[in-house]
C-alpha cells in the first residue's frame, strides 16, 4: 500500500468512526427556527475528543515507522483492518437494531482505544530505548 492510499484509508476510517459516534446516541428532535443554538452537547464533545484521539493515534503510528519499522508494519496492518471493518459496519449500521448498534459501537471504540494504546506504548518504549543508548 502506498503512503497516499494509507492516508486515504486512515482518513476514511476516521470519518467512519466519527459518523458512528455521531449516530450512536442521536435523538431526533424538531428544532424551532427562532431558538438560539445550544452549546455542544456532551455527546458532541465526546465525539470530538474521539476524533482528536484517533488523529493523534495516526500521528504516533507515523512516528513509529521511524522508531520501530517492524512494529509499525504490524500496527499499520491492524489499523487498516480496523478502519476497513468500521467502514463496512457503518454501511450497514442503520439496518440493525439499537441494542446491536450499541454493542458493536462499543466494540469498535474499545478496539480503537486498545490499538492506539499499543501504538502509544510502542512509541514510548522505542524512544526510551533510544534514550538509554545515549551515554
Amino acid at each position: 500500500m502506498t503512503d497516499n492510499s494509507v492516508l486515504l484509508a486512515v482518513r476514511a476510517g476516521i470519518l467512519m468512526l466519527a459518523l458512528l459516534g455521531a449516530t450512536a446516541c442521536q435523538n431526533v428532535k424538531p428544532k424551532a427556527a427562532d431558538k438560539p443554538q445550544p452549546a455542544p452537547s456532551v455527546e458532541t464533545q465526546r465525539q470530538q475528543r474521539e476524533a482528536k484521539r484517533l488523529q493523534q493515534c495516526q500521528q504516533e503510528l507515523a512516528a513509529l515507522q521511524k522508531i520501530n519499522p517492524e512494529r509499525y508494519q504490524d500496527n499499520q496492518r491492524a489499523f487498516d483492518s480496523l478502519m476497513s471493518g468500521a467502514s463496512q459496519y457503518a454501511g450497514l449500521r442503520a439496518r440493525v437494531n439499537d441494542d446491536t448498534q450499541e454493542t458493536v459501537d462499543a466494540l469498535y471504540r474499545y478496539k480503537v482505544s486498545r490499538l492506539c494504546a499499543e501504538i502509544e506504548q510502542s512509541v514510548l518504549i522505542g524512544l526510551a530505548e533510544r534514550g538509554e543508548q545515549v551515554k
